[in-house]
């Protein structure tokens, strides 16, 4: 009996499983009919299927009750719960935002999990979360691979450099190749942020060779906004913020620089000639007599503590089926930090102000033909105060010879302009900023293309034909009311009399004017091509033939004439398996007929590896998986070679005269000039890459990853191994290499938790290059060779310490020409032999473009309120500090880093040398002077308030945001000085600015 229970329970608990387990089945699609391909899981399990070519899926054993997960390449994943029905149909939506995002690529579009190449992007609405003035300075930690430094603020001039993937040539010429809707630009800048849709950037070879002899250095593509079907809807941006100086040398006050400079005449020898007593030192302690004994404040008294800086775009946006359209229009006015003195009769500051318009029009014709027509101009007014050393700007002036403390006051007692006691320095910046005048410039640019795209499906399926033509202008002029002198006074205290500064200006003279202009420069851009697009079950198939013809003239210069052609197949199965060919054949009349043109090929291949079936059965978490290579060579030409002549052509130069004749008439001669060079060509660099795309946990966690082995060779350069001996100024050549490998990592976070919506991303790009060779003579010792290090590696000695007293000096290498002291820099001998000299200067630091570069971006929104910062960072770079912004007794200025001198008393905590009226020795080029300008900044923060439609629809408005932002907000670094994206020298470069700002955004 007891075995009969047992079986009967066995047989329950089997007709229980089967009863719990069924078939189920449906039909996936969207809105366009059904999908192939699509993943149907049950969540959890391992049980599941894919949809065949109508959309159709089947599961056996299925269980009673869990949840049903539809996921696929492109689409947002969908989930429907188990319940007793046995048909379950799903309509999936594209994941805009996603996998199914179209891409741009050189001279196409490409969807997102069909790219094999290495390109990055980022959104117009991010960039315009950054109130900066110049669009390039939005675009520093958003995307991987992209190097931006920003070396000054000036208005209107504050452009990043910007490298992408680093640096590859030691030669000029490492900007990339700007593409605007796409026609090639000089700059992208100045463009509105609200005129742009999205920037691509293009960085291997796959992506980049369609460009030919200009895509080397990589390419940034601008696509900016286009109309859309629906009701017009306009778009008002207001926009308007404080300025601030980030960070700018502190310099003592008159009586603590003067006992600085008291003892650097006693350090030297010289106390007798110290020029002030010891009355006069007390003046200056107890500041009783400031028109004698002055203190000032150069910097506070010229320089304002914020400056208005404010924006404004309005916009429409709409459509029908047959004509869509965008218009823009913006206005950006942005202060400099000098201050507007009262009795100035001109504007004598440094302002920028510009006013973008752009028209995007796109008309169907019939269902083959379609047009569109962009249209854009741009405005830029540059002003700034009259130097008083032509080449130079006042913030120059502000940093170097005159403008001690303690030299003269800015006013004398009568109320007249003070003066410096040398001839040989500068006047009373006060009375420059006020009486000199201006120096501005105007600049227009126009640029307007027409496409026409026509299908040709009546002479094969999927094959259609497209030309653009562009034309761009660009006017420039320039116009200053000035003064080259003004009189200013010497006070004598002793029997109140006045002394002329410049005996040449004895009175305020009348303005002068001068005006100029540039010869306007013009580019014309012709592209016609042949695309094919077919779909044949899973296989997909794309071709591109294109014609590109691009000529610019500028004045004097010669023309620049480029003129190509470009191919490009792409293939892949059920976007699995995905190879694509690339080429351009191209050329420029730079070089000769026989290296007019080079051909340059690429080839790319990927394997979504999360549409194989042991990825869908068995790790359920990875949505997508992508697996891509390419390999591939580009040309660089743009190299610095003079646009006046042609580096192939040799030169010859007026020079001397001759006399001939009875009556010995002179005549101008020639000379032999540049050598010419036949066989120069452009540069050329093979690229390899390779990239992992992946999503995962229904794609709320996104990876991709590259790395990439570029190698640049036949780097334009002029012989550095051949004598003065020969005569002549020598040829360039094809000879350079320079190795540049690095890595990228970009890592992002989305999810939603109830009301709340967040996203996190972060990515960090190494670049680190290597010259492999150049023309460079063979060196003593290896430390002193450049071939082996990176581009832009700094030489100098390495400073071990200082001199701590005259046993030290004595014992130490002996350094006969620099002559050091007790107290100054201590050099390393790096060969050993006894001698301080310059075979001990050896590579010191980093070069000044920092090779790797790191962003983290985060936002968070509930309800009406959202808010977004951005994290950037910068490492492995160095810049040297020089002169004014460093050295003691440089124009007769001490900072505060200077306190911190040796003296006998302080030789164990000292931070700074002896102090000298000046020193060879501790002047040298040297490790001490190069500081790390590692960083990290709080590039932007924004918080905003979008109100509800109830709240505001009733007053005629659909939507309204406002807002509060910030630009360089915080700065950690161990610079201290200066900001750490300042280039090396003395410090003349006007300073970046911090930027506090308030908006809204109205739509209609």
């Amino acid at each position: 009996m007891k075995k009969i229970y047992i079986m009967l329970a066995c047989t329950l608990s089997v007709l229980l499983g089967f009863a719990q387990t069924r078939t189920i089945s449906g039909r996936v699609s969207d809105s366009s009919g059904p999908l192939p391909g699509i993943n149907v899981k049950v969540e959890g399990t391992s049980i599941g299927s894919a949809t065949n070519n109508e959309g159709f899926y089947t599961i056996k054993n299925a269980p009673a009750e869990g949840r049903l997960i539809f996921s696929g390449v492109g689409y947002v994943t969908a989930s429907e719960k188990l319940q007793s029905k046995s048909v379950y149909n799903v309509q999936l939506t594209e994941d805009v935002g996603g996998l199914n995002e179209v891409v741009v690529v050189g001279f196409g579009q490409q969807k997102k999990p069909t790219i094999t190449g290495a390109i990055a992007t980022v959104s117009g609405k991010e960039l315009r979360q950054s109130p900066v003035a110049n669009l390039t300075n939005a675009l520093a930690g958003r995307l991987s691979g992209l190097f931006a430094q920003q070396n000054g603020g000036q208005p209107g001039r504050d452009q990043a450099n910007i490298q992408i993937r680093g640096i590859s040539t030691y030669r000029s010429g490492t900007a990339p190749l700007y593409i605007v809707d796409g026609v090639q630009q000089d700059d992208i800048g100045q463009i509105d942020m609200n005129e742009v849709e999205n920037i691509s950037i293009l960085k291997d070879a796959s992506a980049t060779a369609v460009y030919g002899v200009r895509g080397a250095n990589g390419v940034i593509i601008l696509t900016t906004r286009r109309g859309k079907t629906g009701e017009a809807k306009v778009s008002v941006s207001l926009q308007t913020g404080a300025n601030v100086t980030h960070r700018l040398p502190k310099f003592l006050d008159s009586y603590n620089s003067l006992l600085l400079l008291k003892e650097s005449y006693v350090n030297d020898g010289q106390a007798s000639s110290f020029p002030y007593s010891d009355a006069d030192m007390e003046h200056f302690r107890t500041g009783d007599m400031p028109d004698v004994y002055p203190n000032v404040d150069w910097s506070k008294e010229v320089m304002r503590k914020s400056s208005l800086q404010s924006q404004f775009n309005t916009n429409v946006q709409g459509g029908t089926e047959r004509v869509k359209y965008f218009v823009s229009a913006g206005y950006l006015n942005q202060n400099g930090i000098f201050k507007n003195f009262s009795q100035s009769e001109t504007e004598n500051t440094y302002y920028f102000k510009r006013y973008n318009f752009r028209s995007n029009l796109d008309i169907n014709v019939n269902k083959n033909l379609d047009l569109s027509l962009n249209l854009a101009t741009r405005l830029e007014n540059i002003n700034q105060p009259h130097p008083a050393e032509s080449g130079r700007s006042v913030f120059n002036q502000l940093m170097r010879v005159g403008f001690a403390p303690y030299n003269f006051p800015i006013y004398n007692p009568d109320g007249s302009f003070g003066a410096p006691k040398e001839s040989n320095q500068h006047a009373n910046l006060v009375a420059q900023l006020t009486l000199a005048g201006y120096d501005r410039s105007y600049k227009t640019d126009i640029t307007s293309t027409l496409n026409a795209t026509h299908k040709l499906d009546f002479v094969l399926e999927g094959l259609s034909a497209k030309a653009q033509m562009a034309f761009s202008n660009g006017q420039f002029s320039s116009k200053s009311l000035y003064r080259d002198g003004y009189p200013t006074y010497r006070y004598n205290p002793i029997n109140s009399t006045y002394t002329l500064f410049n005996s040449t200006y004895p009175v305020l003279r009348p303005y002068l004017t001068s005006t100029g202009n540039l010869a306007p420069k013009t580019v014309t851009d012709l592209q016609t091509s042949l695309n094919y697009n077919k779909v044949f079950g899973k296989h997909n198939i794309s071709a591109l033939a294109l014609y590109n013809q691009n000529s610019t003239k500028e004045g004097a210069n010669r023309d620049i004439n480029y003129l190509g052609y470009v191919g490009r197949v792409t293939y892949n199965y059920n976007q699995r398996y995905m190879l694509e060919f690339n080429a351009g054949y191209n050329g420029s009349n730079q070089f000769n007929d026989e290296n007019h043109f080079g051909f340059f090929p690429a080839i790319s291949a990927g394997w979504v590896i999360s549409e194989e079936s042991f990825i869908k059965k068995n790790l359920n978490f990875i949505n997508f998986l992508k697996l891509r290579g390419s390999y591939g060579m580009v040309g660089n030409d743009r190299i610095g070679i003079d646009l006046a002549t042609y580096a192939y052509l040799s030169t010859y130069v007026s020079t001397g005269s001759y006399g001939f004749g009875d009556s010995h008439t002179n005549y101008t001669g020639l000379a032999e000039g540049k050598i010419g060079n036949p066989d120069i060509a452009w540069e050329k660099e093979r690229k390899a890459n390779i990239g992992i795309d992946a999503d995962f946990f229904q794609s709320k966690l996104k990876v991709t990853f590259d790395y990439f082995d570029n190698q640049r060779f036949d780097i334009i350069t002029t012989r550095a191994t051949v004598g003065q001996i020969v005569g002549v100024t020598l040829p360039e050549i094809n000879m350079g290499k320079v190795s540049n490998k690095g890595f990228e990592l970009e890592l992002g976070h989305n999810n939603k938790v109830g009301q709340v919506e967040y996203f996190m991303k972060g990515n960090i790009s190494v670049a680190k290059n290597k010259i492999l060779e150049r023309d460079e003579e063979k060196k003593k010792y290896p430390w002193l060779q450049s071939t082996g290090l990176p581009v832009g590696q700094s030489f100098g000695y390495k400073v071990i310490g200082f001199y701590n007293d005259a046993d030290d000096l004595a014992n130490s290498p002996k350094n006969v020409t620099l002559n050091p002291q007790v107290g100054d820099l201590k050099f390393a001998d790096l060969n050993n032999d006894g001698i301080i000299n310059d075979d001990d200067k050896g590579p010191i630091g980093y070069p000044n473009v920092p090779n790797t570069t790191l962003g983290l971006s985060g936002g968070i929104s509930y309800k009406g309120f959202d808010f977004s910062f951005l994290l950037q960072s910068a490492l492995n770079g160095s810049v040297r500090l020089s002169d004014e912004l460093i050295y003691d007794n440089a124009a007769n200025r001490f900072q505060e880093t200077h306190l911190g001198r040796w003296t006998p008393e302080t030789a164990a905590t000292a931070t700074y040398p002896k102090l000298h009226l000046a020193s060879a020795n501790n002047r040298s080029v040297s490790s001490f002077w190069l500081r790390s300008n590692d960083y990290l900044r709080l590039k932007n923060a924004e918080i905003g308030y979008r109100f509800t439609p109830k709240a505001i629809r009733r007053i005629g408005i659909e939507s309204l945001r406002v807002y509060a932002n910030g630009a360089n907000l915080l700065t950690w670094d161990y610079l201290k000085l200066v900001d750490p994206e300042s280039p090396s020298g003395r410090g003349e470069n006007y300073p970046q600015q911090r930027i506090f700002s308030f908006g809204l955004n109205l739509n209609f």
